[in-house]
């Protein structure tokens, strides 16, 4: 998975952020992102896992994504924001609907303050910046629906 290192040795802060994630879910990281020889042992071991290689190939495509220009396209907010307007203009908005986006409104939350400290959270370009408006807009509608 030479492909993987290439990619982790590009510092991009916000994909290698995800690996860590990848690679410790797994148990494989014994050590920090960005010590070159945990990733190295640790991507070395899970290459032998079939679900991981999988999810390794996600994110090496991912992360070349993100070199060619795509904003924030690993927080997935995009698909967040119409996951939630989807659910809000249902008819009826049922309060299993409700619970539903408080969840995920939950879990988008998580990963935004676990990637706060990353370039792409802590100096926005425009893009970024419109999108994370667009995703404050949709959680407060969730928000004032569930009171």
């Amino acid at each position: 998975m030479s492909s993987v290192i290439w990619r982790w040795s590009r510092f991009d802060g916000l994909a290698n952020h995800h690996l860590e994630q990848i690679l410790q879910r797994g148990g494989f990281l014994d050590g920090d992102i960005t010590d070159p020889k945990a990733v190295n042992r640790a991507v070395r071991v899970a290459v032998e896992n079939p679900a991981t290689v999988a999810e390794l190939d996600d994110w090496t495509q991912r992360a070349a994504t993100r070199c060619t220009g795509a904003p924030t396209s690993d927080l997935r907010l995009e698909d967040s924001i119409g996951y939630l307007t989807a659910r809000l203009d249902a008819v009826p908005l049922t309060p299993e609907m409700i619970d539903e986006c408080l969840r995920k409104v939950a879990a988008v939350d998580d990963q935004i303050v676990g990637a706060k400290d990353l370039p792409e959270l802590a100096h926005p370009d425009a893009t970024t910046t419109a999108l994370l408006w667009r995703y404050v807009e949709a959680r407060g509608r969730v928000l004032a629906a569930s009171l």
